[in-house]
């Protein structure tokens, strides 16, 4: 197999200097009053980007007592009219809209549901704050970290709406009575925080150059601030839909699709409050060769002071030929936070179970109430007070995610022995590595002669959100790659809220 080379990831990393937009350009809207609602008092809500976590969205609202679907808006026009039609069988009329901006204008909406893909979070994110409505949009909630940032100021600047984030497991009840637990001391302190992320990828097929885009999607607007380029796709999903996941464009593989979710309970766990001083990443996409960019196995170390979060993503399963998926103290896709008088397992579902020194289970929490984050959003639009999914907490676990793509972005492949050699000092790094390792053999990698792209060390400056150090090179590169930083294109420029605090390097 062949790995993709620094030259390769490189290519999409560097955002222009005649990129840049001021803010005026792209503030398409002044902010008024949050609406009134309807005549019966029910809040009015549109989910923009519905192909497909939108769509579970859509059935949301259908029922959901004190608000009322009454938009829907996607760039593609065969999605659209499927989801229109499904909520008219409903006995549900709603206004359909391509174009979100068209959307915004509508004074009969309230608020904005986005489930539209990554790269949109933000920019759609700021817009709906300057028109006037409630948000509540999905994880992540950037593309990078400076874009994340202008939607955190956003919150503060245009206070008379709200931002709920769609980071569900901050509604776990089982999680933050786990969290009061391991707070009260009776496992003793962290040592570790390991998120998981194990779960099955297949490869996407290997296409021989740009792919056509349906005539149902308006491609410049399913770009939005990305930069404006024919899709290099054409998996069982089509040319545009779902495998932009893999494509640095737009996503950042699985630590920012599902992973940002257990990111984010590793994170809270242990009681963080922002950026770790330093982050590596490792990895590759092993296993086959198609035309996805991120790789499919990733290890990045989060050098919190108090303990480390260690995120693991693994997207071939336990062995070559099998569906099933490895697992690392009964998850494969959860949290595990070790202390010293015993451990816990998050699961994917918010579940908990709490086990002592010897392995024993101490106790089980199981409520699940995960299914409970969009009632709090309407809750939170009634209160007008976010309790769960906090905006800022989401910006920090996004951007974690985007630095350890970083640390890989930049990074060089290297020979697993001298990979080995490098991070022998550190046991946690160590035993992920090894394991790793075992992981491949059993997918027919050979781990020998196979190379992994390493990242180096990067200082981060937490108050700043950027890299520093004394290696300039390095640091530069860093600072200026797109998951760091990426301003937007033409009407689509992400606005300015707050202007850097430091020149870039």
């Amino acid at each position: 197999m062949k790995n993709w080379t620094r030259k390769e990831f490189l290519k999409t990393t560097v955002v222009g200097a005649g990129a840049a937009i001021v803010a005026g350009q792209t503030r398409l809207y002044g902010q008024t009053a949050p609406a009134a609602g309807s005549a019966n008092g029910d809040i009015r809500v549109a989910v923009v980007g519905i192909n497909a976590q939108g769509a579970g969205h859509i059935k949301t609202y259908y029922d959901m007592k004190g608000t009322r679907l009454v938009a829907l808006c996607d760039v593609d026009s065969a999605v659209l009219a499927k989801r229109v039609s499904e909520t008219e069988a409903k006995g549900i009329k709603v206004t359909a809209y391509t174009d979100y901006r068209k959307l915004l204008e509508d004074k009969n909406i309230d608020a904005v549901v986005l489930a539209s893909p990554n790269h949109q979070h933000s920019l759609q994110t700021i817009w709906g704050l300057q028109a006037g409505k409630d948000v509540y949009v999905e994880k992540p909630l950037s593309h990078n970290v400076w874009e994340g940032r202008q939607a955190v100021e956003a919150t503060k600047k245009y206070t008379k709406n709200i931002v709920q984030a769609g980071t569900q497991n901050r509604s776990s009840d089982d999680i933050k009575e786990a969290i009061a637990f391991v707070r009260s001391g009776k496992l003793g302190k962290i040592q570790w925080a390991r998120a998981l992320c194990y779960k099955q990828r297949d490869s996407i097929g290997k296409t021989t150059g740009p792919q056509a885009v349906p005539a149902s999607i308006d491609y410049d607007l399913w770009t939005g601030p990305a930069p404006l380029t024919a899709p290099r796709r054409n998996g069982p999903k089509g040319s545009v839909h779902y495998d932009w996941h893999w494509f640095w464009n737009y996503g950042g593989g699985d630590i920012t699709n599902q992973g940002i979710h257990q990111m984010d309970v590793a994170r809270w766990f242990l009681g963080e409050p922002g950026l770790p001083p330093n982050v590596m990443s490792f990895g590759g996409r092993f296993g086959y060769l198609d035309d996805a960019e991120t790789p499919n196995t990733l290890i990045s170390v989060l050098g919190y002071e108090k303990a480390p979060l260690i995120f693991e993503v693994r997207g071939l399963p336990m062995k070559a030929g099998m569906r099933a998926m490895d697992r690392y103290k009964g998850a494969a896709v959860g949290v595990v936070v070790q202390c010293e008088g015993g451990h816990l397992q998050i699961s994917e579902n918010g579940t908990v179970v709490i086990y002592d020194a010897s392995n024993t289970v101490i106790q089980k929490l199981a409520k699940n109430t995960l299914g409970e984050h969009r009632a709090n959003f309407v809750k939170a639009m009634q209160t007008r007070k976010v309790v769960n999914g906090l905006v800022a907490e989401a910006h920090y676990s996004s951007a974690l995610c985007h630095l350890a793509n970083v640390s890989y972005l930049i990074g060089a492949e290297k020979s697993n022995a001298t990979l080995a050699d490098a991070i022998k000092s550190d046991k946690n790094t160590t035993d992920s590595f090894a394991r790793m390792l075992e992981h491949l053999k059993a997918n027919n990698v050979d781990a020998d002669t196979t190379k992994t792209v390493v990242g180096p060390l990067l200082k981060i400056d937490a108050a700043n959100e950027r890299f520093v150090g004394s290696e300039k090179e390095i640091v530069a590169a860093a600072n200026k790659n797109h998951l760091l930083k990426r301003v937007g294109r033409g009407a689509f420029a992400i606005p300015v809220i707050k202007k850097d605090m430091v020149a870039a390097s």
